[in-house]
């Protein structure tokens, strides 16, 4: 059995709750031969917490340090919305933050950076859930943040009491194949954690 404790830090408990849910279905999803369990460290994230992504800018290379040195995470998740849908910007965006990681963490550290944000993924997993049959690929991502929440949660600003359920009932089922074909950012980071999973082996 391979145990893999992970730290997270991000801008809101959508990015938590869906990594979480993701990768308990990742490793359904990659048939692991030897068993993987992700072990999500609770004590830190809930001591290194940011408010909102100007926060994860400035912060996110030291809570990376303080979990690999500190709480000896096995890896690492940094989440934090994009705001556009500009793909030069996501790779610049991504780029610039693998930077300020270093050498030391940089492979075992993975971002986490929707197009335009969160809500845009969840929202593919929303329309395919009530459309399950269709084959149609609809891009969102150059939708509003506004308007993503709204068609996710009724309203563009919620509380944590009306979004987090919503968020955790999207995700018990997330439909991988679906969203690495629908959504740029999210195929990328996909990828680099399947790499990271492959050469564990």
């Amino acid at each position: 059995m391979n145990i893999l404790k992970y730290g997270y830090f991000g801008e809101d408990e959508a990015h938590r709750i869906f990594l979480e849910k993701y990768l308990e279905q990742l490793v359904n999803y990659l048939n692991v031969e030897n068993e993987l369990i992700f072990d999500f460290d609770l004590e830190f994230t809930y001591r290194f917490k940011a408010r909102n992504k100007s926060d994860v800018d400035k912060l996110f290379a030291e809570a990376v340090q303080q979990g690999f040195i500190s709480y000896q995470q096995d890896i690492f998740f940094v989440g934090r919305d994009l705001d556009t849908f500009l793909p030069n910007e996501f790779v610049e965006k991504s780029s610039s933050m693998n930077k300020q990681l270093g050498d030391k963490f940089r492979d075992k550290t993975f971002l986490m950076i929707p197009v335009q944000c969160i809500e845009h993924w969840l929202w593919y997993l929303k329309i395919k859930a009530e459309n399950p049959t269709s084959t149609k690929n609809v891009s969102l991502e150059s939708k509003p943040n506004k308007e993503a929440k709204i068609a996710l949660y009724g309203s563009a600003k919620v509380s944590n009491n009306h979004s987090i359920p919503i968020v955790q009932e999207l995700t018990n089922v997330i439909d991988i194949p679906h969203l690495e074909s629908c959504s740029i950012s999210f195929n990328a980071f996909h990828k680099q954690v399947i790499k990271f999973i492959m050469n564990l082996s």
